[in-house]
Formats: C-alpha cells, structure tokens, sequence
C-alpha cells in the first residue's frame, strides 16, 4: 500500500479530529456524568440520614418501654413501617436518578456521536470537492495533450 498525501492529510485529519473529541467533547460528558453522580450521591445522604433518624427514635423508644409496652410496641410498628417506607422511597428515587443518568448520557452520546460522524463526514467531503476543482481546473486549463491525460489515469489507477 502506497501512502499518498490524501492519505496522510485523512490521518492528519482523524488525529485532530480525536484530540478534538477527548479535549472539548469528552470533559462536557463526563461533566454531565459527575453532576447526576452527585445528585445520586445526595440522595444517598438522604437515605442515610433517614436511617439515622429511625436509629436516634429507636433509642427513645428503649426508653420509654419501661414506662408503657403496649404504646411503646405501637410506636415500634409504625417506626418499621415508617423505616421501610421511607427506604423504598428512597430506592425507588435512586433507582429513577439511575436510569434518568444513564438514558441521558446514553442520548448525550449518541447525539455527539452523530454530531461528529456528520462533522467528519463534511470534513471528508470538504476535502474530496477540493482535489476534484483542481483536477477539473487541470482539465480545462492545460493543454488535454496525451501526457496530462496519461498522469491523471496512472494517478488514478494508484488507489485501485
């Protein structure tokens, strides 16, 4: 495989165009990631504080257990289910931050994905319409005498 300078200039080109995606794009997705990553971790906190609470109520229900059973195993009942709601709230809420995190990064990156193929994909043609006005402008300003016409073809039979 010979290497040729369209050759080069497309590597040139996908080099510039990787640095581009890990120095501008990259940072703003992991960004992105890191913000929900926070969030997610608040709500953990919140789980954690709520757990908290029930533990510091369980101690004051110790307490009054020597005065009163049967309000004491009330209380008890309604702090477990108080516990247990509260965890699934939680959960449940955590669970939904993960999903909403992960279909957004999902979409973020799909959507700069397509952003780039499309930018590369100009790119590409960009470069393609140039070499072709200069080959047309070669065409219809040189004498069409048999060397001109010979070079073109042994150029173009290179690439096959």
């Amino acid at each position: 495989m010979k290497i040729n300078l369209t050759f080069l200039i497309q590597i040139i080109s996908f080099i510039f165009y990787i640095l581009f995606c890990i120095k501008y794009i990259w940072p703003y997705i992991d960004n992105i990631l890191e913000k929900r990553k926070n969030i997610l971790l608040l709500k953990f906190k919140k789980i954690k504080d709520a757990k908290s609470k029930i533990n510091y109520l369980n101690e004051k229900i110790i307490k009054k257990k020597k005065l009163n059973k049967k309000i004491i195993l009330k209380m008890n009942n309604n702090l477990k289910y108080i516990k247990k709601n509260l965890i699934k709230k939680y959960k449940k809420q955590a669970k939904y931050e993960y999903y909403k995190i992960i279909n957004d990064a999902k979409l973020k990156i799909k959507i700069k994905k397509n952003i780039m193929y499309n930018n590369f994909n100009n790119n590409i043609s960009n470069i393609i319409n140039i070499i072709l006005k200069k080959i047309t402008y070669n065409i219809f300003n040189e004498k069409l005498d048999n060397k001109f016409i010979n070079k073109l073809l042994k150029d173009f039979s290179k690439f096959n």
